[in-house]
């Protein structure tokens, strides 16, 4: 599966719990797209957990139309760790997404919304 075109963001949601989010890229395919991130302790009280966030932690908009998540995979320790959020339908060029995660148990979610680069 090759991708048709990856977005690269550096977009960070913040941070929660001492829990930092930053997008990093969404990588565009067919029938699928994913959304790669990265999570940072930030000196919180709860370290991060070992397993990256589940796929019913996150929810994906696209131009207000809400995507289906099907997975949540990532890898790493309680400092730093990254993965991607494998989402549908795949997003077209100069989208809006919206992005909220539950990154802690009794945090506030992280949510950002932002437009993904025009076609070149």
């Amino acid at each position: 599966m090759d991708p048709v075109r990856v977005d690269p963001l550096v977009h960070e949601l913040g941070t929660t719990d001492g829990h930092r989010l930053v997008l990093l890229s969404v990588e565009v395919y067919d029938d699928v797209a994913d959304l790669r991130f990265a999570r940072i302790d930030d000196d919180g009280t709860t370290p991060l957990a070992r397993r990256v966030p589940a796929a019913d932690a996150w929810a994906i908009a696209i131009d207000g139309r809400r995507a289906t998540i099907i997975d949540a995979v990532g890898r790493g320790d309680r400092g730093f760790s990254n993965g991607e959020v494998r989402f549908r339908p795949p997003p077209p060029p100069g989208a809006t997404l919206q992005v909220r995660a539950a990154l802690a148990p009794d945090a506030p979610p992280l949510h950002a919304t932002f437009d993904l680069p025009d076609a070149p």
